[in-house]
């Protein structure tokens, strides 16, 4: 039968110390949380060019059958403004980027969406192993009355968020 250790080096470890010694030891990092990364993994960016491309196609196919003089012009500016819509949220998927670094979260995106880890009062990082071909990473964060959603598709970004939501 095995005594208790009497070692007066020994200690009892809380709850999150035998947590973090169970993590991935790509997790475990003692370093400051930053990192940058495209916001989209390539996979959303082709799913989102074909699309486009068939948005395109289908939509240059259909205006040769419409009778363009019977639009009137709130209807001819309905069409514009939801092309400009499609254009401008594709260019940013493509070209969008996000980082954390120096206490603060950023996107680029038609706006910058920018927090401060200090602000948090609640966060959420959504990740879906084998769905983030097409569902995004993304961390949700409240600060106050504010919901700030975060996209990513760089792993070392995807790290850090996970790492931010334990607490390191």
């Amino acid at each position: 039968m095995a005594e208790p250790t009497t070692d007066p080096t020994a200690r009892a470890t809380s709850p999150q110390e035998e947590f973090a010694g169970a993590m991935p030891s790509e997790l475990r990092t003692d370093a400051p949380l930053e990192a940058e990364g495209p916001a989209f993994t390539v996979l959303i960016k082709l799913l989102a060019s074909v699309l486009v491309g068939a948005l395109i196609f289908w939509g240059a196919r259909a205006s040769r059958v419409l009778v363009w003089q019977e639009f009137s012009l709130q209807a001819s500016l309905v069409w514009l403004a939801a092309l400009a819509i499609v254009l401008v949220v594709y260019y940013w998927i493509l070209k969008s980027r996000t980082s954390i670094k120096q206490g603060v979260i950023e996107q680029t995106w038609a706006w910058k969406k920018q927090v401060r880890i200090a602000e948090i009062r609640q966060a959420k990082f959504i990740y879906l192993p084998y769905l983030s071909w097409l569902i995004a990473p993304r961390l949700i964060v409240r600060t106050g009355p504010i919901m700030t959603v975060f996209y990513t598709g760089h792993p070392d970004v995807q790290r850090a968020f996970a790492a931010l939501m334990l607490g390191k």
